[in-house]
């Protein structure tokens, strides 16, 4: 009879998306992608201001409600007095759900995103957090008190002149407080950028969080918290780089509709 209960109780917890997320399926948490797609004729434009005055555009096309491609293009210094510092291309992604979330399954999903994020660095050829390259992700959601979605996955970064070439783990959690906000945060335990003489990660991980408000069915505005743990090794020999590390508020800004 108790198996029976939590049987029952199981299945009740585990829920497909709700109308309003079929709608708005998160497809990255703060920086770490999810499972989802974008639906057949549909688009997303992106934009992102972060520290340093950067900007970062972006946009998503939706094809077979299981793949969906996409670019991105942005740099530093775009917002204020100094002369902007453009990302040396226009970075792609890509990404196809395998398998549909069902009641006692994950939704899977495998892509590509040459994206990082923060500034890019010459010297070292790569983002201040490097891109995900190629990654696979799992994604559950449940009823709970509102809607709770799951989501962990791990990467392999073509960043590595660094020499760090090791598989990234990544994690996260989206908990609704009410019909129009969500709770988001993340862990990357960046474990392809901990080395003892790296200059940017120094072992303890982007831990993020985020509240996420949807304005209308196509508007989304999230208020962003990154590197809270202050994950930044720096070195005595790029004085430029002083204070970069250091945790950020941050903007991102989402309009999706179809053709």
């Amino acid at each position: 009879m108790y198996l029976r209960f939590l049987v029952i109780a199981l299945l009740l917890l585990a829920s497909p998306r709700s109308a309003r997320s079929q709608y708005a399926d998160p497809l990255r948490l703060i920086e770490m992608p999810t499972a989802g797609v974008l639906a057949h004729g549909a688009y997303s434009m992106d934009l992102r201001l972060y520290s340093g005055g950067g900007v970062l555009a972006g946009i998503g096309v939706g094809l077979r409600d299981a793949i969906q491609f996409g670019f991105a293009f942005g740099g530093t210094g775009v917002l204020g007095a100094d002369d902007p510092e453009w990302n040396p291309r226009a970075e792609f992604q890509f990404r196809w759900r395998v398998l549909r979330e069902s009641f006692m399954g994950p939704a899977i999903g495998l892509g590509f995103d040459s994206q990082g994020h923060g500034f890019y660095d010459e010297e070292t050829d790569r983002y201040q957090v490097k891109s995900r390259g190629f990654y696979g992700v799992a994604s559950k959601h449940f009823i709970f008190l509102g809607e709770l979605g799951l989501h962990g996955g791990m990467n392999y970064s073509l960043e590595r002149d660094d020499d760090d070439e090791d598989l990234d783990l990544f994690l996260g959690i989206e908990k609704s407080i009410g019909p129009d906000l969500d709770f988001i945060t993340e862990y990357d335990l960046a474990t392809n950028d901990n080395k003892d003489d790296g200059l940017f990660g120094e072992g303890k991980g982007y831990l993020s969080a985020a509240i996420l408000w949807r304005v209308s069915q196509n508007f989304q505005l999230q208020f962003d918290f990154r590197n809270l743990l202050e994950n930044h090794e720096g070195t005595d020999d790029r004085p430029e780089l002083a204070g970069l590390g250091d945790w950020s508020r941050e903007i991102q800004i989402r309009y999706v509709d179809y053709f």
